[in-house]
């Protein structure tokens, strides 16, 4: 069984922007681990700048790295 590699507070970067908004934001903060989705764990995220919510699988997300 797959397990959630994020963790709350971690930013993330969405890998797969197709069908998205061009305004919309291309980096989150998880919030929380929710249930397996199509065998791959999934996240709420939110991103405080644009105030934008959405729940993503994990295999559309990558870690942000702190620079």
């Amino acid at each position: 069984m797959p397990v959630h590699r994020f963790t709350v507070g971690q930013a993330v970067r969405l890998t797969n922007l197709t069908a998205l908004s061009p305004k919309a934001a291309s980096t989150y903060t998880v919030q929380a681990p929710m249930p397996l989705r199509d065998n791959s764990p999934q996240y709420r995220l939110y991103n405080e700048e644009f105030k934008q919510g959405r729940v993503a699988l994990e295999r559309d997300l990558e870690p942000v790295l702190a620079v």
